[in-house]
C-alpha cells in the first residue's frame, strides 16, 4: 500500500492534522515550563489544569459523535471544532495567571470534543477494512510531522531569543499561522461523506462486545499512564535544559511520525490488537527508562514515548472502524474517547498529588509495572476479547 493510492480525503484531512498540531505543538511543550517557572504553578495545579482539559474532551465528544450520526453529515461539525481550537490556542499570548491558561486548554480541548468523533468518521467513511491501519497510520503519521515541526519551531524560537517569558509568548503569538492554513486545507478542500442515517434510536448493543473490550482496556492503560506534560516535567526535573526540552518533544513527535504508518501496516498484517498489546510494553520501557534520572535515559524514554504514542489510538481507531456499523460509527468514536478522557483526567490529577507528595520516582515505576502487565494480559487475552486478530 502506498500514499498514492490514499483518496483525496484522507490526504487532505491528513494535511490539516499536520498544520493543526504543527500551531499545537508550538505551544504545549512549553505550557506546563510557562505555568510552572513563569505563573508558579505547582504540579497538583498543573496535574488538574491537563485533567480537566482532557475531561472537557471526555464530555463533549460523545454527544458531537452522536449528533454527527443523527445529521448524517461530518464535515461541519469538523470545521466548527478545528475553527475554535486554531483561534483559541493563541490566547497563550495573553495568559497572566494559571486560571487563563486553564481556560485556554479546556477550551481548545472542548474545541477537540467537537471534531474528533465525526473527523475520525469522516476518515473510516474512506477506507476499506483490509487497509484500515495503513490509513489510521498515515493519519496519525502527519500527526506526528505537524507535532515535529512545531516542536522543532518552539526549539529555534527559544534558542534565538532566550528562556525568557516574552519569548515563550512569542512562540505561542507565531502558532496561529499554521492554524490559519490548516483551516483553509479543510474548508477547500476536503469534501463531506453524507449518508443515510439510521432512523432506529442507539442502544449498547448495536456495538459488538469487541468494541467495549477494547474500551476497557485503553481506558484502564490511561489510568496508570501519564501524558505528555509529566514528562516534559520529569525531562527538567532530570536536569535537561530548558531550551532542550522542545527539541526532547521533537524527537518524541519524530520517532511517533516515522513509526506511524509502519506500526499501521504492520497491525493490517498480524492483527491490531496484538500489535496494541507491543505499545502498552514500549510505554512501559520508556517509563521505566525515565526513572533512572540520567540525561540519556530522558532522550530514551521520549524515544520510546514516540513509539507508544504512534499506536495507542491509531490501532484503536482502527480497530473501532473495522467494527462498528456505519451509522453508529461516530458514537463509537465518541463512547471510547469519553471512556479514555475520563480516565486521562483521574490520572492527570492523582498523578500530580502523588509527585508533589511522594516524588516522580514512585509515579513513572507505578506507571511502568502497571502498563507491562496490562500489555502482557492484553496479549494473552487478544483473540477471546477482542475478536480482531
Amino acid at each position: 500500500m502506498k500514499i498514492q493510492s490514499l483518496n483525496r480525503n484522507i490526504i487532505a484531512l491528513g494535511a490539516n492534522s499536520f498544520f493543526t498540531d504543527f500551531s499545537t505543538e508550538m505551544i504545549l511543550p512549553l505550557l506546563p515550563i510557562f505555568l510552572e517557572r513563569f505563573l508558579h504553578a505547582s504540579k497538583s495545579e498543573i496535574g488538574l489544569i491537563e485533567g480537566t482539559a482532557e475531561l472537557g474532551v471526555a464530555l463533549l465528544i460523545a454527544l458531537s459523535g452522536f449528533y454527527s450520526d443523527r445529521l448524517g453529515k461530518r464535515k461541519g461539525l469538523t470545521v466548527l471544532g478545528y475553527a475554535l481550537s486554531n483561534f483559541i490556542k493563541p490566547l497563550a499570548f495573553f495568559a497572566q495567571s494559571a486560571t487563563m491558561i486553564a481556560a485556554i486548554r479546556i477550551g481548545d480541548r472542548l474545541s477537540k470534543g467537537i471534531r474528533v468523533a465525526p473527523r475520525d468518521a469522516l476518515i473510516s467513511a474512506s477506507t476499506p477494512k483490509e487497509i484500515s491501519g495503513f490509513v489510521f497510520g498515515f493519519h496519525k503519521m502527519m500527526d506526528g510531522a505537524g507535532a515535529l515541526a512545531g516542536a522543532l519551531t518552539a526549539f529555534v524560537v527559544l534558542w534565538f531569543l532566550g528562556e525568557s517569558e516574552s519569548s515563550f509568548r512569542t512562540v505561542f503569538a507565531i502558532s496561529l499561522i499554521p492554524g490559519l492554513i490548516s483551516m483553509a486545507i479543510l474548508i477547500f478542500l476536503v469534501t463531506d461523506t453524507p449518508f443515510e442515517p439510521s432512523k432506529s434510536r442507539f442502544v449498547p448493543k448495536a456495538l459488538p462486545s469487541s468494541f467495549y473490550w477494547l474500551v476497557g482496556f485503553q481506558s484502564l492503560f490511561s489510568l496508570i499512564a501519564m501524558n505528555y506534560s509529566f514528562m516534559l516535567l520529569k525531562a527538567e526535573s532530570n536536569g535537561l535544559a530548558l531550551v532542550m526540552i522542545p527539541l526532547a518533544y521533537a524527537l518524541y513527535n519524530l520517532t511517533q511520525s516515522l513509526f506511524a504508518i509502519p506500526i499501521g501496516k504492520f497491525a493490517d498484517r498480524i492483527g491490531k490488537s496484538t500489535l496494541l498489546s507491543a505499545v502498552y510494553i514500549a510505554f512501559g520501557l520508556g517509563a521505566l527508562a525515565m526513572t533512572l534520572g540520567y540525561a540519556w535515559a530522558i532522550w530514551l524514554g521520549f524515544g520510546i514515548y514516540g513509539f507508544f504514542a504512534a499506536g495507542f489510538n491509531a490501532l484503536a481507531k482502527a480497530i473501532i472502524s473495522d467494527t462498528a456499523p456505519m451509522e453508529f460509527k461516530a458514537t463509537a468514536y465518541g463512547i471510547y474517547y469519553t471512556a479514555v478522557g475520563i480516565a486521562t483526567f483521574a490520572s492527570l490529577v492523582l498523578g500530580g498529588i502523588i509527585w508533589d507528595h511522594y516524588g516522580s520516582t514512585l509515579l513513572f515505576s507505578i506507571a511502568s509495572s502497571s502498563a507491562l502487565v496490562l500489555g502482557a494480559l492484553l496479549y494473552f487475552m487478544r483473540r477471546r476479547l477482542l475478536h480482531t486478530d
